[in-house]
C-alpha cells in the first residue's frame, strides 16, 4: 500500500531533531524503497531518526536526502511480528484499626454446706459484650458431673441453680462465656456431704429413717 501520512507521528522534537514513528502493513523492503516517503519530504529532515514498524520488522533508521537510505539498526528482520514482553509488580498494604474491649467473668463466692441432691446456686458477674454464660460442676478428676447449664446475662450478672452432685470432695464450679471459650473462671474446691437422716421418737427410743433404734 502507498505511504500513509497519518501513520507518520513525531515522538520527540528537540533542537531541530525529530524522532519519528511510522507504522505500516507494508514490508520493510517496501517502506525503504525509493520515493516511498517522497510525499513526506516537507516533514522530514536529513538527520532525523525513524522508528519504522513494518509488517516483518522493526527498524531504527536515519533519514537521508536523495535516494540513499541508511541501513540503520534492524531490531527484527523476521516475519514474526515484533513483540515486547513486560511484567510489573504492584505492592499494597492493609492496615486494620481495632480497639480493645474489656471482657471478664467472675464467679461469686460459694455459700458452702451443700448436700447430695440439694441445690447449688451459681452466680457470676460479667463485664463486656457477653450475652450468655454456661455453669458446670466438675469432680476432683476434672470430669463434668453437672451442666453445662446456660444463663442469660442481665445487668452484668448471671445466675442459675444446679443440682448438687454425690457426696465427695474436690468439686469445682466453673463458668464460661458462651462464644468465648478462653473467658473462664473456676471456683476453689468444695465438698458435698451426705443428706441428713431423720429421727423419730417412738416410745422410749429414737428411730432412724430406716427404722433403726437408737437407745436414749
Amino acid at each position: 500500500m502507498p505511504y500513509d501520512n497519518n501513520a507518520l507521528v513525531p515522538l520527540l522534537v528537540n533542537s531541530g531533531f525529530t524522532l519519528w514513528l511510522y507504522r505500516t502493513t507494508d514490508t520493510r523492503a517496501e517502506a525503504v524503497a525509493p520515493d516511498y516517503f517522497a510525499p513526506a519530504a516537507a516533514r522530514l529532515s536529513s538527520g532525523d531518526t525513524m522508528l519504522l514498524q513494518a509488517a516483518d520488522a522493526l527498524t531504527l533508521t536515519t533519514v537521508r536526502v536523495g535516494t540513499e537510505v541508511a541501513s540503520g539498526l534492524v531490531v527484527d528482520t523476521f516475519a514474526v511480528p515484533f513483540r515486547v514482553n513486560r511484567s510489573a509488580a504492584q505492592f499494597f498494604s492493609v492496615r486494620t484499626l481495632a480497639s480493645a474491649v474489656a471482657m471478664t467473668v467472675l464467679l461469686a463466692p460459694l455459700a458452702g454446706g451443700y448436700v447430695a441432691g440439694g441445690t447449688l446456686l451459681a452466680e457470676a458477674s460479667v463485664v463486656g459484650p457477653v450475652a450468655e454464660v454456661a455453669f458446670s460442676i466438675s469432680d476432683a478428676e476434672g470430669t463434668t458431673v453437672r451442666g453445662p447449664q446456660t444463663a442469660v446475662v442481665s445487668g452484668g450478672n448471671a445466675s442459675t441453680t444446679l443440682s448438687a452432685p454425690a457426696a465427695g470432695t474436690g468439686y469445682r464450679l466453673r463458668v464460661e462465656a458462651v462464644g468465648h471459650p478462653l473467658l473462664v473462671d473456676t471456683s476453689v474446691p468444695f465438698s458435698v456431704g451426705e443428706p441428713f437422716a431423720l429421727l423419730d421418737q417412738g416410745g422410749f427410743a429414737l428411730l432412724t429413717q430406716d427404722d433403726g433404734r437408737l437407745l436414749i
